[in-house]
């Protein structure tokens, strides 16, 4: 493979002393447990950053030869998305090297190698690997590979106590977004997306896994109309009746001691590396929960039924009405019938222990920390990246951006933990575009229902492969087509309630923040741009009707005054003319 490593010349003393050493403090004081399973703390967690940038070039590339026999093929060994990869990667490595010579605070590390190697599919991808003046220290890498329509970065994992320094911020903003930005590339909202990951551990203590699955479940708004759009690569929970009810029976399952090991009986890591069955007990305790702390007992037995909880969360509530559904197939790469259910607005499938296989490649985690076979299921048999995926996230314009949308979930999960055992709300006025959505086009757009079963007779039977004859209709399309036809007063209910939602999230999530006065001010400042603007068009018409001090009106006469702002901050929807939808 061709590479380079630079930085090994003297660089004068600025290169190493350009950061400020409390940062550099900070950065390095967290390396030696951040990949712990054990250390499940949020000082020791750990992200994942998928953030994506694409090209007018890239998106038609692989639409032409996508279409062809063997052409996805031809996409990914096609000289101008190699070259244009390499491209990146060569100036990342350059730029670092000028700006570290250069003594920026923003380059901590002393020295960078690029090199080439294989992703999980074979595909050639940019590594970078940035090395610390101690070489005892860990490195960290950022990778750049090809995806479908997309350029994408691969940044994992980075120790979440660094997107609280300003100088971390500032390196990701240079060197991952100038750089790709530079040269044309540019993140959108149809055709790429910034999606995160968090360590498993965070989630596994008490009842947050629960806690936030509920919180997804009573705000489909997060991915629908707040930080993404809807669509099948990240379906909200609560995007169907059926889908809805398969979750929260799941939640209720939890909540009346189904999932304990005190009546599953103790789990054993053999469960775990042959992903056997997780069903609940048949006769549950609910003396087993305690309804402010969640499973009782011992940390392994806490452990046990969080896992066994979020293993049977992906078979028994995520696989009812996943995105792609149609197109789960045994010789599908991404759309097996064990790969399906992560088409979610969150993505549990990587929540796994050392010995269990790749999700993508198939290789054995953490061989060398494989347990033996009967061994109780314990919190250190995690793979050292096992993770909780934010799947419903958008392109983001910038590394802030990014980073407050990835704090955002971090510090709600924290005020969770303080605030347990999240009830299910029964119905929302949102219900109207989701599970209700065909009564809504029933009662006011019935040609326009019949056109849409007509239209999905026909693609459920090409998306599989002539195995699927029905003419039930996604409910993405369904959300717009019933959106158009709802009355202004209705409308007006749902923006009401999805901006109001998005308000108390921020609001609580700000009051566990520990940058405490940087954004106690205005917690909803690098929040606001992220509500789709047609919620605001809708609540700024006289049916809305908001009275002077109603927190939904604040909020709103808040955009207006800095609309242009706020709109810069929002990437493009398409790069090559797709339509808004909600248009």
């Amino acid at each position: 493979m061709g590479g380079s490593d630079k930085g090994d010349k003297k660089n004068d003393g600025k290169g190493k002393d350009g950061m400020n050493p409390a940062t550099r403090q900070a950065m390095t004081a967290v390396l030696d447990r951040f990949k712990d399973p054990t250390s499940a703390d949020w000082r020791h967690g750990w992200v994942g950053m998928e953030p994506t940038f694409q090209s007018e070039r890239s998106i038609a590339l692989w639409k032409e030869l996508a279409a062809q026999e063997g052409g996805e093929d031809k996409y990914f060994e096609h000289e101008y998305m190699l070259s244009t990869e390499r491209k990146i990667g060569k100036a990342i490595d350059d730029k670092y090297e000028e700006k570290r010579k250069d003594g920026k605070p923003f380059c901590p590390f002393a020295k960078v190698k690029r090199d080439e190697e294989p992703d999980q599919w074979g595909v050639v991808r940019q590594c970078l690997e940035f090395r610390w003046d101690d070489e005892k220290l860990p490195k960290f890498n950022v990778r750049m590979s090809i995806d479908p329509e997309t350029f994408e970065y691969s940044i994992k994992p980075v120790p979440l106590a660094w997107f609280y320094e300003d100088d971390f911020v500032r390196f990701l903003e240079e060197f991952c977004w100038e750089v790709p930005l530079k040269m044309g590339l540019v993140p959108t909202i149809a055709h790429g997306g910034a999606q995160f990951s968090i360590s498993a551990k965070c989630f596994l203590g008490g009842s947050l896994l629960a806690d936030d699955i509920a919180t997804r479940l009573n705000h489909p708004e997060l991915s629908t109309f707040i930080m993404d759009w809807p669509n099948p690569d990240d379906r909200p929970l609560r995007a169907t009746r059926e889908r809805f009810a398969a979750v929260r029976r799941v939640l209720e399952t939890y909540w009346n001691g189904g999932f304990h090991p005190a009546v599953t009986g103790e789990r054993r890591a053999g469960q775990a590396i042959l992903d056997e069955w997780w069903v609940p007990a048949t006769a549950p305790r609910p003396d087993l929960m305690d309804p402010q702390r969640g499973p009782v007992g011992d940390a392994r037995q806490v452990f046990q039924t969080n896992f066994t909880f979020g293993r049977a969360f992906r078979f028994l509530g995520q696989n009812v009405h996943p995105g792609y559904w149609q197109s789960q197939h045994p010789k599908e790469t991404g759309y097996r019938p064990d790969q399906i259910m992560r088409y979610s607005e969150i993505n549990l499938n990587r929540m796994q222990i050392a010995g269990e296989c790749h999700v993508k490649s198939g290789k054995t985690l953490d061989a060398e920390r494989v347990p033996a076979f009967d061994t109780p299921l314990d919190l250190g048999m995690l793979y050292d990246e096992a993770s909780w995926e934010d799947r419903g996230q958008m392109g983001r314009t910038s590394a802030r951006d990014f980073t407050e949308a990835l704090l955002l979930d971090v510090h709600y999960a924290q005020w969770l933990q303080a605030h347990p055992h999240v009830k299910v709300i029964d119905s929302l006025a949102q219900d109207q575009i989701l599970g209700g959505a065909v009564e809504t086009l029933r009662r006011h757009g019935p040609a326009r229902l019949d056109e849409l079963r007509r239209e999905a007779e026909k693609e459920n039977l090409e998306a599989s492969r002539g195995r699927v004859k029905s003419d039930w209709i996604e409910p993405e399309t369904l959300l717009w087509e019933s959106w158009k036809v709802l009355p202004v007063g209705e409308k007006v209910g749902i923006a009401r309630e999805v901006v109001g939602g998005f308000v108390e999230r921020v609001a609580a999530a700000a009051s566990v923040d520990p940058r405490g006065k940087k954004i106690a001010d205005d917690p909803m400042e690098w929040h606001r741009h992220r509500i789709l603007p047609v919620l605001w068009e809708v609540l700024d018409r006289p049916e809305a009707g908001l009275a002077a001090g109603d927190p939904v009106r604040r909020e709103l006469e808040a955009w207006k005054a800095k609309r242009a702002e706020y709109l810069a901050r929002r990437p493009v929807f398409s790069l090559v003319g797709l339509p808004e939808p909600w248009k």
